[in-house]
């Protein structure tokens, strides 16, 4: 039953506006740290900031997002 229960909770969370905005918010404060490097980085540094981000997004949302047990 609770494997019932557990997509429906994640979708509403995923589509609530607030947890959109904190996640928006987040990407956004992550980026603005990155900014002057890339506006200097060639395109391969680039490509390497752009993974830095997406790696401390991705560890940073996982501290927002309930795990799975929580639902």
């Amino acid at each position: 039953m609770r494997n019932c229960i557990l997509p429906s909770a994640v979708q509403r969370l995923h589509s609530n506006p607030e947890f959109q905005a904190r996640l928006r918010k987040l990407r956004e404060s992550i980026e603005a740290r990155y900014v002057a490097e890339l506006a200097n980085a060639g395109v391969f540094r680039r490509l390497v900031l752009n993974w830095r981000i997406a790696a401390e997004y991705r560890r940073e949302r996982r501290k927002i997002v309930p795990s799975a047990k929580a639902f």
